[in-house]
């Protein structure tokens, strides 16, 4: 979306999609309310319409990632039955979107933005995403955001893998090529089939 076609019904939807390019090319460093305000073409005074400061700006941009990733599962589970291949699917486009975005999951993560949960958009888009997992593993309606996610332990498991494992990725813990497709697929296999064994084996110390 070009400047000039940012109108007073879409600005906070455009600062949010700028502060997403910034942080992508430049960093979370780059990321301030008047740089986002520049490249909207906005006055940096109109942005405090949206957010009242940098943290407010930080939490929905977190929240979108999250919206983001909700959409990939959406994608992924709509309709579809318990499989492995479901999961791999899932794993696949979890990683690709942390490999594409490095910055953007960073900071959905980071130890600041925790500190926001208490940010109605970031906990409701967090909740969301979570919850579509778990009802695809326990049925649809089962998500109840009220309870701990160890009452949902396969849906838990599965994001703490694919989270460990993005982040040791996108750092460089794990040497492969990014760029490559099919080397971000191969890792995703590789572990959730190594989960999925272990699943259907059901190993439990007595």
């Amino acid at each position: 979306m070009s400047r000039k076609d940012y109108h007073k019904g879409n600005v906070r939807e455009g600062l949010i999609e700028a502060a997403e390019r910034v942080l992508h090319d430049e960093g979370l460093v780059a990321l301030s309310l008047r740089r986002v305000a520049r490249e909207v073409g906005v006055a940096p005074s109109a942005v405090y319409n949206h957010f009242k400061n940098r943290e407010a700006l930080l939490a929905a941009v977190a929240a979108d990632g999250y919206r983001q990733i909700a959409e990939l599962e959406l994608a992924a589970y709509s309709g579809q039955s318990k499989s492995a291949a479901v999961v791999r699917g899932v794993a696949r486009d979890y990683l690709h979107f942390a490999a594409a975005n490095p910055n953007l999951y960073r900071l959905m993560f980071s130890h600041d933005v925790v500190g926001y949960r208490s940010d109605p958009e970031l906990g409701q888009a967090g909740d969301r995403s979570f919850g579509i997992s778990v009802d695809w593993w326990y049925g649809s309606g089962s998500y109840d955001p009220g309870q701990t996610a160890l009452e949902y332990p396969y849906a838990m498991s599965v994001w703490a893998i694919l989270h460990g494992l993005a982040l040791q990725m996108i750092d460089g813990l794990v040497t492969m090529d990014l760029s490559k497709r099919e080397s971000v697929d191969k890792l995703a296999d590789t572990v959730m089939d190594i989960f999925l064994e272990g699943a259907s084996l059901g190993l439990v110390d007595k």
